[in-house]
């Protein structure tokens, strides 16, 4: 829970990060013809923008709000869907893998051939794969292990209110 609340600060931060330096890099240029922030304006709403993609999907893991496969699990009954959640999160964390190891790549390919002289390089924005991927991956770990609880004590968790998405 609190590893949640932490990612739900650390996305309203970037958020307001992103929105005050695009306005008032916009509102600079447009009313002075400044520029407050050169290229870093740039680089921090690139960066902030894919940190917040690659948070809000951890957050999305932690609260259960992730794309799931509603029309063939309305169909289910409520044990055979919490399978269907365990296989799908099984999924998930292999993709997350799959994505964090390519991270790992792109970081060490990067690595080799970084000179550029900015705040935010394509290496430090490649840390955020296996950073993001990481939190995905637990959070899918902790609800798989919970699921896969109720499975072994042949319990139905209880349902969530459907909201209709």
């Amino acid at each position: 829970e609190m590893l949640g609340k932490f990612e739900q600060i650390v996305l309203v931060g970037l958020l307001a990060t992103v929105m005050l330096v695009a306005s008032i890099s916009t509102l600079a240029d447009k009313i002075a013809d400044a520029h407050p922030f050169g290229h870093f304006k740039d680089d921090a709403i690139r960066g902030g923008t894919f940190a917040m993609a690659l948070i809000g999907a951890a957050f999305a893991m932690h609260q259960g709000r992730h794309l799931s496969m509603d029309l063939i699990s309305r169909r289910l009954k409520p044990r055979a869907r919490l399978f269907l959640k365990v296989v799908l999160a099984l999924f998930v964390m292999f993709i997350v893998f799959l994505a964090v190891r390519s991270g790992f790549h792109t970081i060490a390919k990067e690595a080799e051939f970084a000179t550029e002289d900015k705040l935010i390089t394509p290496v430090r924005l490649a840390y955020l794969v296996p950073i993001g991927g990481a939190l995905i991956i637990c959070h899918a770990a902790l609800h798989t292990i919970i699921d896969l609880s109720y499975i072994v004590r042949r319990k139905t968790p209880p349902e969530k209110m459907r909201t209709g998405h």
